[in-house]
Parts: structure tokens; C-alpha cells; sequence
């Protein structure tokens, strides 16, 4: 059921393309809660989900669907969709610690690393038990049509 539940999903944000037709809705809340944190905030400003962020995604669900068959298998798939979305997302524009925030916290938030601070929210994603309050407020964000450059000029997050 929960595969079921999973792919439908999937299907659901495949077929808006990846960009969100107006402002909030279920698209950006979806891509925020399957790709990360910024994604949604940023489809609301028209900006398209990446390439990488689509590979790394089909990983999860491909482990999703091969964890019962070999776990390894499943988590290698979901570790090397991930890894490769750091990789060009934050490394190739800020080297290691692109790389890092890109893999730990969100494919955007190491991609924005040099003109933009991390969110007290998106560090919250990292503590365990707490993290459950951004995991729900980021995509719920997104759902009411915030962009990021309003969460930006709001919460000061334009490196100087």
C-alpha cells in the first residue's frame, strides 16, 4: 500500500512538469517534501525542478520499491541519486561545502551557498525529534505560494 501510495505521488508531480502553473498548491508543496526544502519556494518564483534533483528523486523511489527485493541494492540507488545531486548541484558551484549542504540538507541549499545563509528551519531538518517542525512548516510554506526571495528579505538571508 505504501508503494502504491508513493508512486501515485510521484506520478502526481511528474505530470506538473516540475514547475508550479501559480503560486502554491500542491506542486510546491510536493517537490518540497520529495526533493527539498527550497524546491517548492522556488517553483513558486517559476524556477523549474533540476535535472539532478529529478535523478536523485527516481533513486528514492527506486529504493523504495527494491528495499523489499535487496536492501543494499535499494540503498545504494538512493545514496548514489543523492550523492550525484550534491555533486552537481553543490560541489561543481561550491566545492566541499556545497557538496555538503546539498547532500545533508537539501539539493538548493548547497547550490545558493554563496549568496545565501542557511535557514534556522533547514539546520532544525538535522536534530533529531525537532526536526518534525520544519518538516512541516517548509511545506506548508511553500503550499500558501511564499518564494524564497520573500524568506529571504524576511528572515535577512542575503550574504553581504
Amino acid at each position: 500500500m505504501r508503494k502504491i501510495l508513493v508512486v501515485s505521488l510521484v506520478i502526481v508531480l511528474c505530470t506538473g512538469l516540475g514547475i508550479a502553473q501559480e503560486k502554491g498548491g500542491i506542486m510546491p508543496c510536493l517537490a518540497t517534501c520529495f526533493i527539498g526544502p527550497r524546491v517548492g519556494l522556488e517553483m513558486n518564483e517559476g524556477i523549474a525542478i533540476k535535472q539532478s534533483e529529478w535523478i536523485a528523486l527516481g533513486g528514492q523511489v527506486a529504493s523504495g520499491v527494491l528495499s523489499p527485493v535487496s536492501r543494499s541494492l535499494g540503498g545504494l540507488l538512493s545514496f548514489g541519486g543523492r550523492a550525484y545531486m550534491a555533486y552537481d548541484m553543490g560541489y561543481k558551484k561550491n566545492n566541499i561545502n556545497g557538496a555538503l549542504a546539498s547532500f545533508c540538507l537539501g539539493p538548493r541549499v548547497g547550490n545558493e551557498l554563496d549568496y545565501r545563509k542557511i535557514r534556522t528551519k533547514e539546520w532544525l531538518t538535522l536534530v533529531p525529534c525537532v526536526c518534525i517542525y520544519p518538516m512541516i512548516t517548509i511545506p506548508l510554506e511553500a503550499y500558501q505560494g511564499k518564494t524564497m526571495t520573500e524568506i529571504e528579505a524576511k528572515e535577512g538571508l542575503r550574504k553581504k
